[in-house]
């Protein structure tokens, strides 16, 4: 339905006739038990199903329940941890953003849609049952997944009308807060993460990664934890081992190999983080893949 690419952009498959998806995720399906960073052009809504999960954005860390949700606004990079070995579910709604605009250039685009995309107050909207509007607004949300799921007649419409009543409330209670700033040099957060991405084999320096933003090393630590809510290097680490479970699969790359081709220095420290990460070791991950990666 959707793959993540090198750049940790999700790519999803929507039908350019009514371009929106829901998807149903189960973390401990996920090859580290965790949905690692990733951002994409469409808007999201999300509503947690069963278990508790953490959701990081901008730097934040979110703490959401069985009935919770939220609201993520289009290009904001973000990842979904559970909270324990329970793990957890949840449903997800992906739109393009142009369904909204009802046509390029009407007063709803212009009105209701182009002001609030890059609003700092707009980019997470986390949405709890305790306050009266979230509540209704995720039971809309709800009734707006079981209208996609069932598709019967008129659906389409049905759905649409749903979905601009959430957009129309998430904005009436816009907290626009003139204390909360927008994060700053974002373009250089994602150019650390598009660096990390396509030199992950390679061995990367701050004094690197300071030469292709041009800010300091300092700078450059501090930014990217802002936005991502981790160190570069603990994110690299973890991104290396994403990539490993990838070449597990190819059973003529030896465990060494593999270990240099995601840019580990020695087999013994990527078998030791492998496990720390991953619960197993990445031989018993890759002998025993329906255990250990369970399905997409």
């Amino acid at each position: 339905m959707f793959f993540v690419d090198n750049n940790q952009k999700a790519n999803f498959e929507l039908d350019y006739a009514f371009p929106l998806v829901v998807h149903e995720t189960f973390l401990r399906d996920k090859p580290m038990g965790f949905n690692n960073w990733h951002w994409h052009e469409e808007v999201q809504f999300t509503y947690v199903l069963e278990g508790s999960m953490i959701t990081t954005a901008q730097g934040q860390d979110h703490i959401l329940r069985t009935g919770d949700g939220f609201f993520i606004n289009s290009n904001i990079s973000h990842m979904t941890r559970p909270t324990s070995a329970d793990s957890a579910r949840y449903v997800s709604l992906n739109v393009k953003p142009s369904l909204l605009t009802l046509f390029h250039g009407s007063v709803v685009e212009r009105r209701y849609f182009l002001p609030y995309m890059n609003h700092p107050c707009f980019q997470f909207v986390l949405l709890t049952p305790e306050t009266r509007w979230q509540e209704k607004t995720l039971n809309d949300m709800l009734y707006l997944f079981y209208l996609l799921r069932e598709k019967a007649f008129g659906y389409e419409l049905d759905a649409y009308s749903y979905l601009l009543h959430i957009w129309r409330t998430l904005l009436e209670h816009l907290d626009a807060d003139p204390g909360q700033q927008p994060l700053l040099e974002r373009q250089e957060a994602h150019q650390i993460l598009s660096y990390l991405h396509d030199h992950y084999a390679e061995h990367i320096t701050l004094e690197k990664i300071s030469n292709i933003t041009h800010l300091s090393s300092g700078e450059c630590c501090r930014l990217f934890k802002a936005t991502y809510g981790c160190t570069i290097f603990n994110y690299l680490t973890d991104y290396r081992l994403g990539q490993s479970t990838i070449l597990l699969s190819d059973h003529s790359l030896s465990v060494s190999r593999i270990a240099e081709l995601c840019g580990f220095n020695s087999p013994s420290y990527f078998i030791k983080r492998f496990r720390e990460k991953v619960g197993v070791s990445p031989l018993q991950y890759r002998n025993v893949p329906d255990q250990c990666a369970g399905n997409d």
